[in-house]
């Protein structure tokens, strides 16, 4: 309540504005002597309308505030309900598309349906590749073309030509293993992020029929793993008939045994088995394959393999590998194929280049020789020729009979030679000249080349014997 307040000299008086039955605020007066009664009153009937508008204000104040807090209210829920209502859309979008890619791979030839989904719903060309770069699907869109191995980001050496230009490829993998690539032609880089979750579901989807191809593949992999297995060491040919006609191999017909191997390890991450089944595959080559420690061994049907080691020297990237091919024959007779094979192959790993294919049909007479008499012929005629070189090779640790290869294989050419023994011209004439004081021949005698020339690739085909 307003009153007098205690003062020492002065009188002091607080007069309380009210307003909505509540304090609002007070005069304090301050005077000499105490004001007149009238006085007094005066200032009471000024308090009550200066407390009223105070209230007023206040309220009108609160009022304001609510209003700006109802505004934003407003504005955020209408921004809320926004983005919900894009989120709707963003959301539909996608199950649209996974419903179209859902449904593509549920046809017979899924992959190949999805790779047309994706082109639909893009609007691009798409193309599918197994990891070796051939094509498996594609869909164009345009005057855009197939693109070449999506790996490739160069013409082949020589060009400096771009290939592939305007492709954006991805992997598609299973765990570690990439089972193929997919592309989508977009060269300004202007897919929407709807494309994006396409392209990326549709890699996905695409990965699992892949994977689920590969174990398929593995299982009758695995079976004509064991079947080629037992093929060359003899099994018993009624049953493997029937094991073979299962796994689409036709064993009445004539075959032969391949044998391959490559450098390890692989300057790419191309498992040699998968390749070479691969490469038979495009020369429609019928096989059973079979993976042995550092060697793969094939069982195909009576074909043209010369182009064999060029198609899968491409397909792995690399050159340095060998193969060996055995004569043709029945199917009783597939283990001295798988022997024959094995002559060629280390025929070939230990001549210069020692990278090629060796067909046994071709080693003419270092076939006779490998036959003949059990070897005993053989190991007689090898000793009579080289047998004083490889003892002193033994002996000394040298490579004398290696020295007297390449120099016959190369002609007697010196420069050729020494390339490809990675040695100097003066290492070639001392090391030759040993030859010549160590086993007694005379190089520049015509028979003496001869029968030095059929021992050192006899011997390559026996391999080291001891002497």
């Amino acid at each position: 309540m307003s009153g007098v307040l205690e003062s020492g000299r002065h009188w002091r008086y607080a007069l309380f504005f009210r307003g909505t039955g509540m304090v609002q605020g007070a005069f304090v007066l301050e005077a000499d002597a105490e004001p007149s009664r009238q006085a007094l009153f005066l200032l009471g009937a000024l308090a009550e309308p200066t407390g009223a508008a105070l209230a007023t204000a206040e309220l009108i104040e609160r009022e304001r505030r609510q209003r700006e807090v109802l505004r934003r209210v407003g504005e955020t829920q209408a921004g809320s309900n926004r983005a919900l209502a894009a989120e709707i859309v963003h959301l539909t979008a996608h199950q649209h598309i996974r419903d179209s890619l859902v449904l593509a791979a549920g046809a017979s030839n899924g992959e190949s349906q999805i790779v047309a989904a994706l082109s639909a719903i893009t609007g691009r060309s798409v193309v599918l590749q197994d990891s070796f770069g051939n094509q498996r699907a594609f869909i164009g869109v345009g005057d855009s073309p197939a693109p070449s191995n999506l790996r490739a980001v160069v013409a082949p050496p020589g060009t400096a030509v771009l290939v592939n230009v305007g492709w954006c490829s991805a992997p598609v993998r299973s765990g570690a293993e990439t089972l193929g690539l997919i592309g989508i032609y977009d060269p300004d880089d202007v897919r929407s992020d709807d494309d994006r979750f396409a392209f990326d579901h549709a890699t996905a989807m695409i990965a699992v029929e892949l994977a689920h191809d590969r174990r398929v593949a593995e299982v009758e992999i695995r079976l004509g793993g064991d079947l080629a297995d037992e093929l060359v060491a003899g099994t018993d040919v009624i049953e493997a008939f029937a094991r073979a006609e299962s796994l689409h191999f036709d064993l009445s017909s004539a075959q032969r045994v391949v044998l391959v191997s490559w450098e390890d390890p692989m300057p790419n991450p191309v498992d040699i088995g998968a390749a070479l089944r691969h490469v038979l595959a495009k020369l429609r080559v019928s096989a059973l394959i079979s993976r042995r420690p550092g060697i793969v061994l094939a069982v195909v049907a009576d074909s043209d393999l010369s182009n064999l080691y060029d198609m899968l020297s491409s397909a792995v990237s690399s050159s340095r590998g060998a193969i060996g091919v055995g004569g043709l024959c029945v199917t009783a007779e597939l283990p001295r194929s798988f022997a024959e094979a094995s002559t060629a192959l280390r025929i070939r790993r230990q001549s210069n280049p020692a990278y090629g294919l060796s067909n046994h049909d071709d080693l003419g007479l270092l076939r006779i020789l490998d036959s003949s008499d059990g070897g005993v012929g053989l190991a007689l005629y090898l000793d009579t020729w080289l047998g004083e070189l490889v003892r002193h090779d033994s002996d000394h640790h040298s490579e004398l009979v290696r020295t007297l290869s390449a120099y016959l294989d190369s002609g007697g050419n010196y420069d050729r030679t020494a390339i490809a023994l990675t040695i100097h011209r003066s290492t070639l004439r001392y090391r030759l000249g040993r030859i010549r004081e160590v086993s007694g021949r005379d190089l520049t005698d015509p028979d003496s080349r001869l029968n030095l020339h059929i021992a050192v690739r006899a011997q390559a085909a026996v391999g080291p014997r001891p002497l």
